[in-house]
Order: C-alpha cells, then sequence, then structure tokens
C-alpha cells in the first residue's frame, strides 16, 4: 500500500478541477485554492484513519471532493499515486429520513464529533481543525453554499 506524507499529497494541483470550481461557484481563486487544499488533506485523513466524515460544518470540502471526482481520470491517478487504492465516496445514512429520525442518538453523534475533532487537531494541527469547524460553518453553511452557486 502506498502512504504518501501529507506534505505530497498537498503538492497536488489541478488547474481543471480549480477552474469548473469555479465556474459554479461565486469565489475568488485563491479561496477554492485553499478548498482543494483542504479537500487534500480531507482525503489524506481519510485514508489513515477510520471513520472520518463530512458533515454541515464541512459541506464545502464535499463539494470539492464532489468536482474533483468528476474529473475522473485524474482523481482515480491521484487517490492510486497517492493511497494505492481508490477512495469512494459513499454517502452516510443520516442523510436518508426515515433512517436518521429512527436511529440518530445526539450522544452517540457528539462522541463520534469529539473523536473526530481529537484525530483532525492530531493528524492535521489546531489550524485545520479551525477551518474545518469554526472557519466553514460560518462562511459556507448549507445556506451560504446554495447562495454562492452561479
Amino acid at each position: 500500500m502506498i502512504n504518501k506524507s501529507l506534505h505530497d499529497v498537498l503538492a497536488y494541483r489541478n488547474d481543471d478541477v480549480i477552474d469548473r470550481f469555479l465556474t459554479m461557484y461565486n469565489i475568488e481563486k485563491e479561496e477554492a485554492l485553499k478548498i482543494f487544499n483542504e479537500t487534500l488533506k480531507w482525503l489524506w485523513l481519510g485514508n489513515h484513519i477510520d471513520d472520518v466524515f463530512i458533515d454541515d460544518s464541512t459541506l464545502i470540502i464535499d463539494e470539492m471532493w464532489h468536482n474533483f471526482i468528476l474529473f475522473t481520470q485524474d482523481y482515480e491517478a491521484f487517490c492510486s499515486a497517492h493511497f494505492g487504492r481508490f477512495i469512494h465516496h459513499q454517502p452516510e445514512k443520516r442523510k436518508q429520513q426515515e433512517w436518521y429520525n429512527e436511529t440518530f442518538n445526539v450522544e452517540s453523534h457528539t462522541d463520534r464529533l469529539k473523536s473526530l475533532y481529537e484525530r483532525v487537531y492530531d493528524n492535521l494541527g489546531e489550524e485545520t481543525l479551525l477551518t474545518w469547524y469554526e472557519e466553514y460553518p460560518k462562511k459556507y453553511s448549507p445556506e451560504q453554499i446554495k447562495k454562492l452557486r452561479k
């Protein structure tokens, strides 16, 4: 299995992914590059630890990930070169309303979030933790993302 360093993963660039994101969202190129960089961190983390998940705080990372996946050959080559495997995108069941209503447990979800915060902090540092869970929820809430769509 290939396990590239975070530094190696963050060195990856793809102008096509950024350009498409800019055609979809009314944001500056520098911001799109930052979101792409955070998406690369998220993919690296997901390759190294279990139970990494997208919640409302990190929806903008999910949007960039969806965008990256559409460039199927580039995404597959990136995953293969950096992780030695394809990182699939599998939506969580919590988005399925019936399942969510029957099984959601606030305490369990809180514990899961706390664990994720700790692992983000331990593996990526305080700056990333604050970006993902303080800055992005304010800047890129579901409502804000809808407003930014072109």
